[in-house]
């Protein structure tokens, strides 16, 4: 196969601008704009693509305001850092750990400086979430009797932020990851990057890195005493996110080697996704395959 190369910038920037403009309306089609401009970074330079980079934002910004500002510091570091463990052939668990960290960073410059983090602090925020949503028109006073729930449900989601921020920064950098190093190779250009989704398992030293923060939990346990049920908390969301993943890829292993057709294979993931009853079993799939190998069992 011959590799693609393109000889012009402007279908980058007409694709960034088309996101620009999407995103306005749904905001999670921003995740696509660093594997974008990563890949023409690589490709053709860094200062040329960041400085269209910065271009984008600044369109953003005067079309809508702050919005340039939030884009170019959540995933400015983000291409800077995954360029230079790229070019300078850092390994894919580095990479992950160093991008996702900066990430993480990126992530709650933003929550502090629009105010975010101050605000998820108030101890009527719910209210506050509530008031704001009256003078909208989203929230109708036939939904009174549904206050207590949302309240609750608020507040957990807070409970829970950093290991939802974690996660977020793991998910984003794995798929800008994996995106850039597909497209480059289409080009020629070989980078490290993830393997194929099936092929997924956490490092062997998980449980050490496990066993090591209990440990650490039980020397200091009356320091931790105030943050204990945070920080258990939130360590297993993270950590049943990770096992999640890892019995996600075996299934899809499985259904690989059935010789599931790709479009149905997607389906079938998404519904398992998408349901709650199964995330604990796949989790605990996910533990077993990390402790017992349970794809090399299946190839013999």
């Amino acid at each position: 196969m011959k590799p693609i190369k393109s000889k012009s910038l402007l279908p980058m920037i007409l694709l960034s601008i088309g996101i620009g403009i999407i995103g306005i309306l749904i905001p999670i089609a921003y995740v696509f704009l660093p594997m974008l401009f990563l890949t023409e970074a690589i490709d053709r330079g860094l200062v040329k693509i960041m400085g269209t980079f910065l271009g984008l934002c600044l369109v953003l910004e005067a079309l809508v305001p702050r919005m340039g500002m939030v884009l170019f510091t959540l995933f400015g570091p983000l291409i800077l850092i995954l360029h230079y463990c790229l070019v300078t052939k850092k390994d894919l668990l580095a990479s992950l750990a160093l991008s996702s960290g900066l990430f993480l960073l990126s992530i709650l410059v933003v929550l502090q400086s629009t105010g975010v983090l101050g605000f998820i602090q108030k101890d009527n925020f719910p209210q506050e979430i509530i008031r704001m949503q009256r003078e909208a028109g989203i929230w109708q006073d036939s939904m009174t009797s549904y206050i207590p729930a949302f309240e609750s449900m608020v507040r957990g989601m807070v409970q829970y932020l950093p290991a939802i921020l974690v996660v977020l920064s793991l998910i984003v950098t794995y798929v800008t990851l994996t995106f850039t190093g597909r497209k480059l190779l289409l080009r020629g250009k070989l980078v490290v990057q993830p393997p194929s989704f099936f092929y997924f398992r956490l490092p062997q030293g998980i449980f050490a890195i496990l066993g090591t923060f209990l440990v650490l939990g039980l020397v200091f346990q009356a320091d931790l005493d105030k943050f204990a049920p945070l920080l258990l908390n939130n360590g297993l969301v993270l950590v049943g996110f990770l096992f999640f993943i890892q019995g996600l890829a075996l299934v899809d292993f499985s259904l690989v080697k059935l010789r599931m057709v790709r479009f149905f294979k997607a389906i079938l993931l998404t519904m398992i996704v998408l349901t709650p009853l199964l995330q604990i079993p796949l989790a605990f799939l996910g533990l077993l395959d990390s402790l017992l190998n349970l794809r090399r069992i299946h190839l013999k």
